[in-house]
């Protein structure tokens, strides 16, 4: 156990230049793989298992990107960006979905989301995603504009 703890901590010393990362997802299986993935790219990788706790964890912690499932119990993916526009949050939000539907991905970009990923997501397809959130933020101090083709 040791030496897994010092590996985790080296990731995660490097990982706060890199860019901080709120990860919500209501299945804990899908959200150690996000966080896997996140950290082998030295990210710093927050998680949570419910809107509420990240709402928590978005007002007690500095986040440059958050990836939100679309569909969880008690508040879905587009409630929860309405939830952080309403705090003022400018931080870029990615919604993961396994539905295909245009209804909810407009509804998700009109509240404030950033990205729509379809899952299962492709490892660099999630990793380019979060990279231009973060160079975007970090050159314009600012959240990226909504997908293009939402209009």
């Amino acid at each position: 156990m040791q030496n897994g703890q010092q590996v985790e901590t080296a990731v995660d010393a490097g990982a706060k230049r890199n860019g901080r990362i709120l990860v919500v997802d209501d299945d804990p299986c899908f959200l150690h793989v996000l966080a896997r993935i996140l950290k082998t790219a030295d990210l710093q990788v927050c998680c949570a298992t419910d809107a509420s706790e990240g709402m928590r964890i978005l007002h007690d912690r500095p986040i440059d990107v958050v990836i939100s499932d679309m569909r969880m119990p008690e508040c879905d993916g587009v409630h929860f960006v309405q939830q952080i526009r309403a705090t003022d949050n400018k931080v870029p939000v990615i919604i993961l979905t396994a539905y295909d539907e245009l209804d909810t991905y407009l509804e998700a970009l009109k509240a404030g989301a950033n990205e729509y990923l379809y899952k299962p997501v492709e490892t660099e397809e999630l990793l380019r995603t979060v990279r231009t959130c973060l160079r975007y933020r970090e050159s314009h101090g600012r959240v990226p504009p909504a997908a293009e083709h939402a209009a």
